[in-house]
């Protein structure tokens, strides 16, 4: 049976919570098959929301989410107020066409309030609003859908765990899938979208190490007498350091990463012009890089931060990528990805002046090392570590560092080793592969995956994150809502030239 949709009562209202409306959906008997969304998280919602307006009304969506919160995913699942979304509410607008939209929302929600206790904070670089605020807003936009197809039921929610989908043959040919839910219901499709966003490290049993950041056991309670690790310097443990912070742990925190490299902030810059690359310098990483520096320096001698010219880079970032050979980005992984990621995505100012205060303090300590080891105790965790080799030291010896739990921030594990189920059928099935680097599932232009043959998946696109091995920047919100656009279009396609063999009933 396929999901149908009531109609929905604004999300900022009281009343029935989102999540208890998508489980309150009932059944449609027959019609065309739907074209499913496989993750509700941004990715997700923005394919929804860009299919609604470019295919026809009586070709439905199904939007499929595993959890309880649709249009939030892990990263704006976040109530408190406290926790701000690293780029400016300008660039946050989910929609392509309507730049000022979450900034309209934020008017009409906010009035002429606002201030740290409603989720905005105005700062010299622009305007910040929390990662729950940002969710409520994703909610509300999915709420307008659910309203506006209401009528038609083209809009459907599925509430469960997808874990395979089937091929649909007939005469040789496909015809269509089947999607397989953890509870045993199976769906036929017209086509899928891949938008599961992030994939998580899968959890252990054991308290005292949380491979998953966002996990609900890296919050529970800790002694405050004794030091937690967090391994990784990034935007992630950030967001981790100030939310134990704010649950109440006063103790110490250590933040240890292989460069020891802490995300720049925000600061005003103004534009630079995207630097004219030459063939020579878009195929070398060295050559980028020195090209990159030079531009820096041209741009300080006119009194424009570096902030400028790293933005600069944003409109070209994908097509440099997708043309490095692979030993280039191999490079790139290895030793400059690191030294990008802290200076392409900043903390919120707000944010860099509570990091400012806890290293001030000695409440946070940023160390360089590599893990050796990880014993864990009855007490905790003894983290056998390297430091950084520097001039002082050139070949320093390992060290113990004694915690009470270690929560890994380190970044995303290569998509090859995921042990997500869904994931592993796809690859199993030949329906998609990785990409070269094995950072995610391998796509097109037209952002349809390709199959472990080479060959372009004929039903099945992806988008975010899990493309990142492709596009690698493609985990932010101006990103993503492109691509959500650029995926719809070839799905409405796909639609026009298929429409024959999409009539079959559910």
């Amino acid at each position: 049976m396929l999901p149908s949709v009531e109609q929905a009562s604004p999300s900022d209202t009281p009343g029935r919570s989102f999540p208890q409306r998508a489980r309150a959906t009932g059944p449609v008997a027959d019609g065309r098959a739907p074209v499913a969304v496989i993750g509700a998280g941004f990715s997700g919602t923005m394919a929804t929301l860009q299919l609604l307006r470019s295919l026809p009304a009586d070709q439905p969506v199904l939007l499929c989410e595993r959890s309880a919160e649709f249009a939030a995913g892990v990263a704006y699942a976040a109530g408190d107020n406290e926790h701000l979304l690293n780029v400016r509410a300008a660039n946050m607008s989910a929609l392509p066409d309507n730049p000022s939209h979450f900034t309209d929302w934020l008017s009409r929600r906010m009035g002429a309030s606002g201030g740290p206790s409603s989720g905005v904070y105005e700062t010299e670089v622009g305007l910040f609003a929390s990662r729950g605020l940002y969710g409520r807003y994703l909610r509300s936009i999915l709420d307008d859908a659910l309203r506006r197809t209401a009528g038609s039921a083209q809009l459907r929610l599925l509430p469960d765990h997808v874990v395979d989908v089937e091929p649909c043959c007939s005469a040789g040919n496909l015809d269509g899938l089947t999607l397989v839910c953890s509870g045993g219901q199976t769906i036929d499709v017209s086509g899928v979208v891949i938008a599961v966003g992030n994939l998580p490290a899968e959890e252990a049993g054991d308290d005292r190490i949380c491979r998953n950041p966002w996990d609900a056991k890296a919050w529970r309670p800790l002694d405050p007498d004794r030091p937690v690790l967090i391994v990784g310097t990034g935007l992630t443990m950030v967001d981790l350091a100030l939310g134990l912070r704010r649950r109440g742990f006063p103790g110490r925190i250590v933040a240890m990463s292989r460069g020891g490299l802490l995300a720049t902030r925000h600061a005003p810059a103004a534009p630079w012009p995207t630097p004219a690359l030459t063939q020579a310098e878009e195929s070398s990483v060295a050559r980028l890089t020195a090209r990159l520096r030079r531009e820096i320096a041209a741009a300080s001698g006119q009194g424009v931060d570096w902030r400028g010219v790293i933005d600069s880079m944003r409109p070209v970032t994908a097509r440099l990528w997708s043309g490095l050979p692979d030993q280039e980005r191999r490079r790139f992984l290895r030793h400059l990805r690191r030294h990008w990621d802290v200076h392409r995505h900043r903390m919120a100012p707000p944010h860099a002046d509570h990091i400012d205060r806890m290293r001030q303090d000695g409440s946070l300590q940023v160390m360089a090392g590599r893990i050796v080891a990880m014993d864990t105790r009855a007490d905790g965790v003894s983290v056998t570590y390297r430091p950084r080799a520097c001039a002082s030291d050139p070949s320093p010896a390992n060290r113990t560092l004694e915690v009470q739990r270690v929560i890994m921030a380190s970044g995303v594990e290569q998509l090859s080793r995921t042990n997500d189920v869904l994931m592993q059928n796809l690859f199993d099935r030949g329906i998609v592969r990785t990409d070269t680097q094995g950072l995610g599932i391998e796509v097109d232009a037209n952002l349809n995956a390709l199959q472990a043959d080479g060959t372009a998946a004929r039903y099945v696109w992806a988008l975010g994150p899990i493309v990142r091995g492709v596009l690698w920047e493609c985990v932010a919100v101006p990103d993503i809502r492109v691509q959500a656009s650029l995926l719809a279009d070839g799905v409405a396609e796909r639609v026009r030239q298929d429409l024959a063999h999409w009539s079959f009933a559910i």
